[in-house]
């Protein structure tokens, strides 16, 4: 086919990986088009084999995305498939591939490898950007995750294919993950959705001075999400409150946002629980027609989440054309930790005075108690728990 030929394709067909999609019938939606391309673009030239692996797909399945996209002129096959110039043009100009042969992939240990170097002056911008965020809400389950976490987490998404050209929700955002992810400057929009209102102004002038675009909305989850954020999103991200309840309100509104639902990304950060609450979470995910396709467990590390050592895991969601919200109109129950299972905290500090820790108490939380000093001594460390006391009127 000449180049001309080419043109007047691409012209005909503007958006080549959903007629694919639609056409063929595919199970997994367009995102199995995309990642086809994406893997063809990572590794310049790939056999069938091996672009099946990258793409996660079947053999049969690959080879006939690859058979529809050489009919479209965006790959051709030189001793495997390689993109046509008109195939480069629209995996970058487009869909905003960006992760070529240079690109360093996240790392794959639990997040504890060093980032590389070229991204060391992003994560020294992070780090004092930072400093800004407002103290952590122990009665919105806030825990703020270090510098290093957030962009680890927008290396991973740019790795998988998730950042670069899309649409991204943040369902909270304490992290600044959604800064992060700015930084790279590969998203086509970035929006966080959060009720901390003082966090919110934080991002907004953090976006307007380094030039980021991030869009916020100040909205409570417990209420369905504003119309104009429905169906309007590529990707999902989000760290809820660590209660079975707080998980599937927050995923429920992913949900809602996603463009589709074949296929779709949602990065869902989760402490670790006991056995059988932690088969409620996985129930709780696969009730909703969504299933967990990597859990990297680990992955976050937090400045407060005493509770939890500090870390929690990475799951990495898929949705099918079956996902559906397990809460779809207004919320009326409780999700955050202090309110499912409320409780305080004893700690006694190296002089021997014992401080009451906990929703209602003057220090909510051991890092608060910690930060002003013990209210005997003024000791900021040194202290050791020394019992839990469950509260009446809460439940799992």
């Amino acid at each position: 086919m000449s180049s001309t030929g080419v043109d007047k394709r691409k012209r005909a067909d503007p958006d080549p990986v959903a007629s694919i999609a639609s056409r063929m019938n595919l199970r997994e939606g367009e995102e199995a088009v995309r990642r086809v391309l994406r893997e063809v673009h990572r590794m310049r030239k790939v056999g069938t084999k091996d672009l099946a692996r990258g793409a996660r797909l079947p053999i049969p399945v690959t080879a006939a995305i690859r058979r529809e996209l050489e009919k479209g002129g965006l790959l051709r096959r030189e001793g495997g498939a390689v993109l046509t110039p008109e195939g480069e043009a629209y995996v970058t100009e487009v869909l905003g591939l960006v992760w070529g042969v240079n690109k360093a992939p996240a790392p794959r240990d639990g997040g504890r490898s060093p980032i590389p170097d070229e991204y060391t002056e992003m994560l020294e911008r992070l780090r004092t950007l930072s400093e800004l965020r407002p103290a952590a809400m122990p009665q919105l389950d806030q825990a703020h995750a270090t510098p290093e976490t957030s962009l680890r987490r927008a290396l991973y998404m740019q790795e998988e294919g998730d950042l670069g050209g899309r649409d991204v929700l943040f369902l909270g955002d304490d992290d600044l993950t959604s800064v992060a992810a700015g930084l790279l400057k590969v998203a086509r929009k970035l929006t966080v959705v959060d009720i901390d209102e003082r966090l919110l102004k934080v991002i907004d002038e953090v976006s307007m001075e380094n030039g980021l675009g991030i869009e916020t909305v100040c909205h409570d989850l417990r209420k369905p999400l504003p119309e104009g954020l429905m169906g309007g999103f590529d990707i999902v991200a989000t760290d809820p409150p660590y209660t079975v309840s707080g998980l599937e309100v927050f995923l429920s509104r992913g949900i809602e946002a996603l463009r589709s639902l074949k296929m779709s990304t949602v990065y869902l950060s989760f402490a670790d629980k006991p056995p059988l609450e932690m088969l409620e979470v996985h129930r709780a995910i696969t009730g909703m027609g969504v299933f967990v396709r990597e859990l990297i467990p680990r992955f976050n590390e937090y400045v407060g989440a005493e509770m939890f050592a500090n870390i929690t895991s990475l799951m990495r969601l898929s949705t099918t054309e079956d996902a559906e919200p397990a809460v779809k109109g207004v919320y009326e129950d409780v999700m955050y930790t202090g309110e499912v299972n409320p409780t305080v905290r004893v700690y006694r500090c190296r002089c021997g005075a014992e401080v009451t820790v906990g929703a209602g108490e003057t220090y909510g939380t051991v890092e608060v108690l910690k930060e002003r000093g013990c209210p005997s001594c003024g000791a900021h460390e040194g202290f050791s728990l020394r019992r839990r006391v469950k509260l009446p009127g809460g439940r799992r």
